[in-house]
């Protein structure tokens, strides 16, 4: 018996502070429902830039490793091993970029959206007739 008054004490502690007062907008059911539908309509594509980046990557180190390690007979086979390793380091790099930029962009998730709507609906949830 003790333990229950304790702990009703306790919960007795917390101050309770009341929204603030500011601006709102009233918005009918059909618009806030219409909005819900756009917004769970928006598919994010997988971003597979991060991939294709570190396969480039992967490509001019290995490039970068022949280059090291061989001893070409010709120039233009040296020269040609050169060009395919700037132009996959090039490319690697920029898909990393671009990639690291896209999930910037995507920060908002639609789900997460939807579900911030769905808990301030139930806020105002009304008895069904």
């Amino acid at each position: 018996m003790s333990d229950n008054q304790n702990n009703f004490s306790v919960s007795q502690q917390f101050e309770i502070i009341p929204h603030q007062k500011g601006k709102a907008y009233p918005i009918g059911v059909k618009e806030w429902d219409f909005i819900k539908k756009k917004i769970s309509e928006i598919k994010i594509e997988v971003n597979n830039f991060h991939a294709i980046g570190f396969l480039l990557l992967g490509a001019s180190a290995s490039c970068l490793i022949t280059i090291l390690a061989t001893e070409f007979k010709t120039d233009s086979s040296r020269y040609f091993t050169w060009a395919l390793f700037g132009i996959s380091l090039v490319g690697g790099l920029l898909s990393i970029y671009f990639a690291s930029d896209k999930n910037k962009q995507e920060s908002a998730k639609p789900h997460e959206i939807i579900n911030q709507m769905e808990l301030i609906e139930s806020r105002f949830v009304s008895i069904k007739e």
